[in-house]
């Protein structure tokens, strides 16, 4: 193994806490986005279609 991809290693063992965190606090974010969308989406239809009835 040559010596930059040892630094390189060692950098990212040392930083793995946070690369962890910070990845984790992107998918929590991406996952409640989707979420609101999700239920936008719904009340959107469901408002649709209780117009139309009524």
């Amino acid at each position: 193994m040559s010596q930059a991809k040892v630094d390189k290693y060692k950098e990212e063992k040392k930083n793995r806490k946070k690369i962890i965190a910070k990845e984790k606090r992107i998918r929590t974010i991406w996952a409640i986005v989707g979420i609101v969308i999700g239920v936008a989406l719904i009340l959107f239809i469901i408002l649709s279609i209780l117009n139309n009835l009524f």
